[in-house]
């Protein structure tokens, strides 16, 4: 598992850092706290609507299609196609600025549209000359370090 360390001293604001925000309940319950705690068990998962059948990402606490409340959480396919992809070399974002230069991409796992998603993620493991349209990619979470001791889990693609 790829892991990457954030400096301590960056205090983000929530708008930027909802992490603290996932709870499984309460006054900061977002609703979507199961994507989080999967994320940390090693999987990648989103909301499926079982009224109408749209899998949605990033995961939602309603349909974006019927507005459905009826959301089931599903499992993401591990293995997908890389749709688009660029390269991030200068510019990069706050913190991210120090693993650069890496790719970011589009890919889309599972029978997109109609029974898949289309997400972003980024690439580390492979330049730009390496890949082309149409590559397999998977998914794979990663552990971020910090600020402080916290542990948190994202998800990065990897050329199969």
């Amino acid at each position: 598992m790829k892991k990457i360390k954030l400096p301590d001293l960056i205090e983000l604001p929530p708008l930027l850092d909802p992490w603290d925000q996932q709870e499984a309940s309460g006054a900061d319950a977002t609703g979507i706290y199961e994507f989080y705690r999967n994320l940390a068990e090693g999987d990648l998962t989103t909301t499926k609507c079982r009224d109408c059948g749209k899998i949605g990402f990033p995961p939602a606490i309603i349909c974006t299609n019927c507005l459905s409340d009826n959301l089931e959480w599903v499992r993401i396919p591990e293995v997908g196609e890389l749709y688009a992809f660029s390269e991030m070399r200068l510019g990069a974002p706050m913190i991210l600025d120090q693993i650069a230069p890496f790719i970011v991409a589009i890919a889309r796992f599972g029978d997109y549209p109609e029974n898949g998603v289309q997400m972003s993620g980024m690439i580390f493991d492979s330049g730009y000359d390496e890949l082309k349209i149409g590559d397999r990619v998977k998914w794979e979470i990663i552990e971020i370090k910090g600020p402080a001791e916290r542990k948190r889990y994202w998800y990065c693609f990897k050329k199969v």
